[in-house]
């Protein structure tokens, strides 16, 4: 890490679209299946089936087919974002586009947005791999006590150290833990289904009209949170092979692939009960679910890797968030809206050497914070992932319909399915999602209701803080403002 950081003005950007010669351009050469890999370690998908599915059961039997109705809204969401990539060839994705669409103040306002989501994304997971190491641990050798935060900042410091190099290193190792992880639920998916469970094969699980249920909002907005992340592939546009095609097909592989993926497990998981029982089983510990069909169907080891592989899954998804994050500061500060000093990029490696430092230097103060509070891991890890949760949808909303006036003010010759039918459905569809959200915020997060209110508020005032500095930065006449959105290089 000692090598100097480039400050050249001949570091050039990878993206051979816009190809602007800039001291601040990220550099590589991932491949679709790099960056797929990258993505969909932020998902953790262990994880989901794990712990998030089991939730979404306690909710209707039809899971498994709301996650095929989820992947079919996100799809939508996905064509009006692609055809974004193609007419606005610049990194910083969110923060881009909604630049484009809604204006220099609002785009500001969404890139705060981002930073407040994804950073809360990354604290709740640190959090939470941190308990899941610590009960690793203590399974194994039982004499052993150490402080879930001391495996968290372990994790966050192998985090940082990744982060510094090049994105393909990253990649690679993402590549390893995902393949491995899914290659595990698969077996699992498999092994059920072919079983049949205690009550046998059912259509139920998959029939559409066991959607029309009082508690369908609530299905939609869990289903909708555990596809975050497949949006992560814009934001690396420097850093592929031929970004024009390599984003567009990891987006599309991404939503195809956990929507299957997701829709098998829940099925899956469904059997292992049974059909007739299976929301009243996960609605009494949904924590269970997954552990008792692992010990039923396939023993005590089995159960013992799967908490080893969900230890991996965790680590994966907390890398992937930091290099999100690593890149949005560093979008943020090649604009000047955070200190230039952290946007220059390292000449060997390409990455954002110095923001991937900053991002890891804040979160490391964040987990002292969360530490000194002395608050329960548990209330600390689900009241950042209901903000974290809450933001990913705000976010999606935002840049739907910056997406729509963008197309709207600017004819691109794209079809009108592709630039406006496609992301005003996804916008009905996630904006739903997003009033069930804020009407049932104490479904995301146990608390009481002054601190539901406070964590809700959250996202909607980083959105004022980044209006009101670039409507500051407008007043000064600031050159900064201009280049809000990577509008400058």
């Amino acid at each position: 890490m000692n090598d100097a950081i480039d400050t050249s003005p001949s570091a050039v950007g990878a993206d051979g679209d816009s190809a602007t010669p800039s001291k601040y351009a990220l550099r590589g050469r991932m491949g679709t299946l790099g960056l797929l890999f990258t993505v969909l370690a932020f998902t953790a998908p262990l994880g989901v089936v794990f712990g998030f599915i089991s939730v979404n059961i306690t909710f209707g039997i039809g899971v498994p087919i709301a996650f095929i109705a989820v992947a079919i809204l996100v799809g939508l969401f996905a064509v009006g974002f692609t055809a974004m990539t193609k007419v606005v060839p610049r990194p910083g994705a969110f923060y881009t586009y909604i630049r484009e669409g809604l204006g220099r103040p609002m785009g500001l306002g969404g890139s705060f947005l981002a930073l407040v989501t994804y950073g809360f994304n990354v604290t709740s997971l640190l959090v939470v791999a941190g308990i899941a190491v610590n009960n690793l641990v203590t399974s194994f050798a039982a004499g052993v006590a150490v402080p879930w935060w001391v495996w968290s900042l372990v994790m966050l410091l192998v985090f940082g150290a990744l982060s510094y190099f090049n994105v393909e290193l990253s990649a690679k190792v993402l590549g390893i833990i995902i393949v491995v992880e899914v290659l595990a639920v698969l077996i699992f998916d498999i092994v059920l289904i072919a079983n049949g469970g205690p009550e046998g094969q059912s259509f139920e699980p998959w029939n559409p009209a066991n959607l029309i249920t009082p508690s369908l909002g609530v299905l939609l907005l869990f289903s909708i949170g555990v596809f975050n992340g497949f949006e992560a592939t814009a934001i690396y546009r420097d850093e592929v092979r031929n970004p024009s095609v390599t984003i567009p097909r990891a987006t599309y592989l991404a939503v195809g692939f956990l929507g299957v993926f997701y829709a098998i497990s829940a099925y899956a998981l469904i059997l292992s009960v049974g059909a007739s029982v299976a929301v009243e089983t996960a609605a009494a510990d949904p924590t269970a679910l997954m552990p008792d069909a692992l010990l039923a169907y396939f023993g005590m080891f089995a159960n013992q890797l799967i908490a080893i592989l969900l230890v991996t899954s965790f680590f994966a998804s907390g890398l992937s968030l930091q290099n999100i994050l690593s890149r949005y500061t560093h979008s943020l500060a090649v604009d000047g809206v955070f200190p230039r000093a952290i946007a220059a990029v390292h000449p060997k490696h390409g990455s954002p050497a110095r923001s991937a430092l900053a991002v890891g230097g804040l979160l490391v103060a964040i987990l002292v914070v969360l530490v000194l509070s002395g608050g329960d891991e548990n209330a600390l890890y689900a009241g950042a992932a209901g903000v974290a949760f809450y933001g990913m949808l705000l976010l999606l909303s935002i840049t739907a319909v910056a997406i729509i006036v963008y197309f709207r003010r600017n004819p691109s010759g794209m079809s009108v399915w592709r630039t406006l039918v496609a992301p005003l459905v996804a916008l009905i569809g996630i904006g739903f999602a997003l009033l069930t959200a804020t009407l049932d915020m104490g479904l995301l997060v146990v608390g009481d209701p002054l601190l539901l209110l406070v964590l809700l508020l959250i996202p909607y005032l980083s959105i004022v803080v980044g209006v009101v500095m670039a409507l500051v930065l407008r007043a000064r006449r600031s050159p900064t403002y201009e280049r809000i959105g990577r509008a400058v290089e």
